[in-house]
């Protein structure tokens, strides 16, 4: 009797690597832990409750993501790229002007696209013993705030920015102003009609940009004719 051939997909598979590990899996994976996180809270949910509602094993969130700590942190960095790529750009510029406007956009472009990125900060970085408030702070807090100050006060010495300005406050300021509108939204949308989307939101961004800089910027003295 002759001996059976092996799988043909079995013997091309990769060691180490389960079957499903696709990007589409994943991609799943961070869509499901989303929605269940935002309706039950990140210590609510079990990773065999995220692998079933994306059609798949738990072996999956290891694959992926090492474990459930792993798979909310990616989600978190896949929302928040456009912003750590426009942060790394103005550190990049070493002592050219940075384009501060540009990363007050991608800030609140991001949160537009992503308005779950919010209700969980609250809920699981800033509520008191959030779960994910350490690991948020070293992911991605140190990665912008500080430099966003040094942005600030880069511009400070350039003067472009008021000589008696801290820039912590500063930054402090502008992260309200950037995400704090979208936090509101369950009361501004219905009581103010305030919609950030389309057109609006391009007005409301440059809106914010204008209102920061004219806060912060300057101090131009007058001459007397």
């Amino acid at each position: 009797m002759s001996a059976a051939i092996p799988d043909t997909k079995a013997r091309l598979r990769r060691p180490g690597r389960p079957a499903g590990g696709t990007a589409e899996v994943r991609e799943a994976l961070l869509a499901q832990a989303r929605d269940l996180f935002l309706q039950q809270g990140f210590g609510a949910v079990s990773t065999r409750r995220i692998a079933a509602a994306a059609g798949t094993t738990p072996a999956m969130i290891h694959y992926h993501f090492g474990d459930k700590r792993g798979l909310f942190l990616a989600m978190m960095e896949t929302a928040a790229r456009p912003v750590l790529a426009a942060v790394q750009r103005m550190s990049d510029a070493g002592s050219g002007p940075p384009d501060l406007e540009a990363l007050i956009r991608a800030y609140m472009q991001m949160v537009a696209a992503n308005p779950w990125f919010p209700a969980l900060i609250l809920r699981e970085v800033l509520a008191q013993d959030g779960p994910m408030r350490t690991q948020f702070i070293e992911r991605f807090a140190t990665r912008t705030a500080p430099a966003l100050v040094a942005v600030l006060r880069r511009e400070r010495e350039q003067g472009a920015l008021r000589d008696d300005l801290d820039a912590r406050f500063a930054a402090v300021s502008l992260l309200g102003l950037c995400v704090f509108p979208f936090i509101s939204l369950p009361v501004t949308g219905p009581v103010l009609g305030f919609r950030p989307e389309g057109d609006e939101l391009d007005r409301f961004i440059e809106h914010t940009a204008r209102l920061f800089r004219h806060g912060v910027g300057a101090l131009r003295e007058t001459v007397d004719g």
